[in-house]
């Protein structure tokens, strides 16, 4: 099922004067990329399913519906190359089904900046923390660790249903079961 299309209001005004813009991306929830040519207002003719893998396609960031970003149309120019897609939503900042750990641990760090009640000083922990757990080789004891500071240093910024949306996809079951989060 493919959910409804929010355009940015410049895209909109570009396609209507014929002017430069991004076009929509179909993508599945596990990145393969159907198409990267869906045009502001016209229809959206893609599969319910991926054909590489069978998840669901995505047209819309999960978070505020804005399209997923394609290809950019300029007038007069012809593009050979494929946009690559995106992992991050560029209306709200959401990243995307099938970011990294990387790429989310960059998302926790966006909104644990924008967060008014975390003191400068702890939020450069915090960030040295989320460093360390980009390392994949960190050993359960200590992720742990560290998700624990993280939590400890944020206090009411992690209760956020954002950040409690971003750390389900970042921090295990287990941890979260044990940390409260």
């Amino acid at each position: 099922m493919v959910s409804e299309i929010k355009w940015p209001a410049a895209e909109q005004e570009g396609a209507r004067r014929g002017g430069s813009f991004y076009l929509g991306a179909a993508v599945c929830k596990r990145g393969h990329v159907e198409t990267v040519d869906l045009e502001p207002g016209g229809p959206v003719t893609v599969s319910d399913a991926c054909p590489s893998c069978g998840a669901r396609m995505l047209t819309a960031c999960r978070s505020c519906g804005v399209r997923i970003r394609g290809d950019q149309f300029v007038p007069g120019v012809v593009s050979f190359s494929t946009p690559r897609r995106p992992s991050f939503c560029d209306g709200c900042g959401a990243a995307m089904p099938w970011a990294t750990r990387q790429e989310r641990i960059h998302e926790l760090e966006n909104l644990l900046d924008e967060a008014e009640e975390i003191d400068e000083a702890d939020l450069v922990v915090i960030q040295d923390h989320l460093e360390r757990l980009r390392e994949s080789s960190l050993s359960e004891r200590d992720e742990k660790a560290a998700w624990s500071e993280v939590k400890r240093r944020s206090g009411d910024a992690l209760r956020s249903e954002r950040v409690s949306n971003v750390l389900e996809g970042l921090v295990t079951a287990a941890i979260r079961a044990q940390l409260n989060l």
